[in-house]
């Protein structure tokens, strides 16, 4: 979800950090002593409706088999943010010290990472649509919320969770909104917010907090969760917070690097640690050994 030495060739039209004032070998090394932010549900308000059409002039659209989406472009977010948003944000500070990262701070949510298009094309090439209707799916660390706006352009109701509110608020509520365009009338359009409000659910903050908080209420038929395994120290809380939310027959789709330079964490460590907790068995279904290899592996509950 940061920088960590590859080309990121998805949102082309980005202005990407660098870690010119941070030093990548040692951020997970610095997250142990942060205190990580508590979570919390982020409210959708129709304030948003107020920047949807700028939000839309400065959007792209692309198409995965029959699923039409559109999301805004990164470097018009961060260009906004620098010179419109008077408040001091994760965003904005992490903008400041051209970085990707700060931290148990701001976790890399801006920005649009390739492993998001690897699983996106995946999901639209080896499931229909059908499958998704009606689910209940998880976008976990969700950053602009493409892998939930996908499951949600298919019928499914969706839970985006960002470490961030900066990023839920600013960046995946606005995009959720762009794919719910409802009709166009001289120049003007109108966008279904209601249907916002009746399918999505928008949460912030540390995942073992964000489970805690939500602990006995919804579990999820599907979660999808796109570089976020960078970081080893954070791998016993996604895996407990995977565990906690799954349901009984659920799937897991995990999209990552094989090994994030740099930083230490990747898929290879990621699968022993799954393979001593014994909860989820896990396989690949997805290589691409173009440049830094990645990969996608679906996780499942181990049957009795």
């Amino acid at each position: 979800m940061f920088k960590f030495d590859f080309k990121v060739e998805v949102d082309e039209e980005a202005t990407p950090f660098t870690n010119e004032t941070k030093d990548s070998s040692k951020a997970a090394d610095d997250s142990s002593s942060k205190e990580w932010y508590n979570a919390e549900e982020v409210f959708a308000t129709r304030d948003v409706l107020d920047r949807i059409d700028v939000c839309r002039l400065n959007s792209v659209q692309k198409t995965y088999n029959t699923v039409s989406m559109r999301y805004m472009i990164s470097g018009f977010l961060l260009e906004d943010i620098r010179e419109n948003d008077d408040q001091v944000t994760d965003i904005k500070k992490a903008e400041e010290n051209h970085s990707d990262l700060i931290p148990a701070v701001y976790e890399g949510g801006a920005k649009i990472w390739e492993c998001t298009d690897d699983l996106l094309l995946y999901l639209s090439q080896n499931t229909s649509s059908g499958e998704w209707e009606g689910k209940n799916v998880l976008d976990l660390g969700c950053g602009s919320g493409l892998l939930g706006i996908y499951a949600f352009k298919c019928g499914a109701k969706v839970t985006f969770q960002d470490y961030n509110k900066d990023v839920l608020e600013k960046i995946t509520l606005p995009n959720v909104l762009l794919n719910t365009l409802l009709e166009v009338e001289e120049e003007e359009e109108t966008y279904d917010f209601d249907k916002v409000i009746e399918n999505t659910r928008f949460y912030s903050g540390d995942w073992q907090k964000w489970s805690n908080l939500t602990e006995g209420s919804q579990l999820f038929d599907m979660i999808l969760t796109s570089e976020t395994i960078y970081n080893a120290q954070n791998h016993q809380k996604l895996l407990n917070c995977l565990c906690d939310k799954l349901t009984v027959d659920g799937k897991v789709y995990v999209a990552a690097k094989t090994y994030y330079f740099g930083v230490g964490g990747g898929l290879r460590q990621f699968e022993s640690l799954i393979e001593k907790d014994q909860r989820l068995s896990f396989k690949s279904v997805w290589l691409s050994t173009e440049g830094v290899n990645r990969e996608i592996i679906l996780l499942e509950r181990k049957t009795p």
